[in-house]
């Protein structure tokens, strides 16, 4: 049987960022995101500025 374990990430967006201040937040969340990603994290969903992400879990 596969198992899977389960990852909540809030978004770290707010309205009130400048350009300069969401290049930034980017590309931390980029860095972050393949982070994740190379240790096996999928996302799964976003919802209201929630990232889901799964892995399999051996």
């Amino acid at each position: 049987m596969r198992r899977f374990e389960y990852r909540v990430m809030p978004l770290p967006l707010s309205d009130a960022l400048s350009m300069k201040q969401f290049k930034k937040v980017s590309e931390e969340l980029e860095e972050t995101l393949n982070a994740l990603g190379a240790d096996g994290w999928e996302l799964v969903q976003r919802t209201d500025g929630v990232l889901f992400f799964k892995r399999e879990i051996e």
